[in-house]
């Protein structure tokens, strides 16, 4: 089964330390990201709404209730990249490179590639850096858009409206951002069957992840008596690592050709019969 196939290469793929790794180096990444967004933002309106369309996708649809007390503190501390330079900037995205790097090769272990050029990993870092990041944004924006275009023409379903674009919001960002990045950083594969398919299934795990963390984990008892106020910190990296996890083992899963073998309605075999031709000349009638 593929589902198996992929698991077993992303535990061979050394997956699960990758994803301790990375999260790591994620939450390490927090206040640079946050930093360079907001500096970036000040410098154009049009950066200052997608740095917070994108902020609020990672934030309000991503993390449990109980993570965003530190995602709120560390939101307040981004307002100090307010002072930095072109020379801070330029360490701090320094530092984003190499982030993104270490997200490719943890991709290249569990593809068992062979490894590539100079460009292949520049490009893609520039996928996970810049193209993400705006896919997302610019579709929040438009999302958003036609949610208030609709309540705008139906005042009174305000709240069942509200109740479906929720799900929208995050799925259909989230489905684009992982697309490109089972298709472009891995390696340039010529097909977007498998890295939707792969997209997709993992957007699925991750909602019903981030409902367990948040009704199950977050509220476990021992827990709260273990951290008390601090509660906060292990949910949040907890959240990170499985977020990270299920992000790999989608690699995983586009390198077993998940999906690959779906066919969509455009491609769909015809069921219109086709008529047969007889290629056997009559014979003349006799007289």
């Amino acid at each position: 089964m593929t589902l198996w196939r992929a698991f077993r290469r992303f535990l061979k793929g050394d997956g699960i330390i990758y994803s301790g790794y990375l999260a790591f180096l994620s939450l390490l990444a927090l206040l640079p990201v946050l930093g360079v967004l907001f500096w970036l933002s000040q410098q154009s309106s049009i950066i200052k709404a997608a740095d917070g369309a994108f902020r609020d996708f990672l934030f309000t649809n991503l993390f449990p209730e109980t993570a965003k007390q530190v995602v709120a503190v560390v939101d307040k501390l981004r307002a100090n990249a307010k002072g930095l330079g072109m020379t801070g900037i330029a360490i701090i995205a320094g530092d984003l490179l190499l982030k993104a790097l270490a997200l490719n090769a943890a991709v290249d272990r569990i593809w068992g590639s062979s490894r590539r050029n100079l460009w292949g990993f520049v490009r893609g870092a520039l996928v996970v850096l810049l193209l993400v990041p705006t896919v997302v944004a610019a579709l929040i924006w438009v999302i958003r858009f036609v949610e208030k275009f609709v309540i705008v023409l139906m005042p009174s379903l305000r709240e069942p409206i509200q109740s479906v674009f929720d799900p929208i919001e995050i799925g259909v960002p989230l489905v684009a951002a992982l697309t490109l990045i089972y298709r472009w950083v891995p390696a340039r594969l010529n097909a977007w069957k498998s890295p939707l398919a792969a997209a997709a299934l993992v957007t699925a795990l991750i909602e019903v992840a981030r409902y367990l963390i948040t009704h199950y984990f977050a509220q476990l008892q021992q827990l709260k008596s273990l951290y008390g106020a601090f509660i906060a910190f292990p949910v949040l990296m907890v959240t990170v690592f499985v977020i990270w996890s299920l992000v790999l083992y989608g690699a995983a899963l586009v390198a077993e050709g998940f999906g690959s073998k779906l066919r969509w309605l455009s491609s769909a075999p015809s069921t219109k019969p086709v008529k047969s031709i007889n290629l056997v000349k009559a014979k003349p009638a006799k007289n």
